[in-house]
Parts: C-alpha cells; sequence; structure tokens
C-alpha cells in the first residue's frame, strides 16, 4: 500500500505572489479533490444544532 510521490509541475498564473496562495489552491484541488456527503449524513449534521421549547424552558438561573 505506499505510493510513489509524482513530481508535477504547475502551471498557475498567480504562482509569483508572495504569498503563493494560487499555486497552493492549485495544489490541495489535485490532492483532495471535493467530495460531496452522503445524504443521511449531511442530513443528520443539520438536525444536531436545533433546540425544542421544552428543552429551554428547562434553563436553570445562575446564582451567586
Amino acid at each position: 500500500m505506499h505510493t510513489q510521490i509524482a513530481q508535477i509541475s504547475h502551471t498557475v498564473a498567480s504562482a509569483g505572489d508572495p504569498a503563493g496562495l494560487g499555486l497552493a489552491l492549485a495544489v490541495a484541488a489535485e490532492l483532495h479533490p471535493p467530495v460531496t456527503r452522503a445524504p443521511e449524513v449531511a442530513s443528520a449534521a443539520r438536525g444536531t444544532a436545533r433546540r425544542t421549547a421544552k428543552a429551554r424552558a428547562h434553563r436553570r438561573t445562575v446564582r451567586g
């Protein structure tokens, strides 16, 4: 399960900028192509942030 390192030359117009942001984004896009999440995973992430009215009503006050 060993992979060899491949040398790739990138031709990005903004490769000469001081931060090299354009080149970094081009390399990151090649290494990690965008992947869409599975529908059940995406819907579960949205549901965790919801709070019900009943859960909000039972907050306790802090006395100090």
